[in-house]
């Protein structure tokens, strides 16, 4: 039925009448204070989110930790987004230390809102690694002309964008 509808409104249009359109277009349903500000709201439902096992040269890290430290970012997007948004949020994620902060680059009103709701932390912390990160033959004193680390290694942070889509 949709495409015969679609094929009467091009008619119509050909024959020089104005068509209305099929569904209107939906407003924005983030309600916001009259100064623009994102007013939060609680939405467990949209926070059933399941992140992926995350794969990168010699790391991996399991959907269940991805999914667990990016919880804090799910809930402060969800309580700043309303049904039927989508927003772009990139995210920062420090494992060993167990803090995660996020931007929305696209929206600055869901983005204040997502600063002001973003709790930074996740419980329990845990490292990530492999045993290739900061290894090689300049870190075995057995090699001529290598030194053993001064230092210990930086923690590893991850970046992680995505988009969610508020349902």
């Amino acid at each position: 039925m949709r495409p015969l509808i679609l094929i009467l409104a091009s008619a119509l249009s050909a024959c020089g009448s104005q068509p209305k359109p099929i569904a209107p277009a939906a407003p924005s349903t983030t309600p916001t204070t009259p100064s623009g500000a994102v007013t939060p709201i609680d939405d467990p439902d949209c926070e059933r989110v399941q992140f992926p096992t995350v794969r990168a040269s010699v790391v991996s890290i399991p959907g269940a930790e991805m999914t667990r430290a990016l919880a804090p970012v799910v809930h402060a997007a969800c309580s700043c987004t309303r049904s039927g948004d989508r927003l772009h949020v990139t995210s920062h994620i420090t494992f060993d230390a167990g803090m995660v902060s996020a931007v929305a680059p696209d929206d600055a009103a869901v983005d204040a809102c997502l600063q002001k709701t973003l709790e930074g932390h996740f419980a329990p912390a845990f490292a990530i690694g492999s045993d290739c990160i900061d290894c090689g033959p300049k870190r075995y004193p057995v090699f001529r002309g290598s030194t053993s680390p001064a230092a210990p290694s930086p923690r590893t942070r991850v970046v992680y964008p995505f988009t969610l889509v508020h349902r």
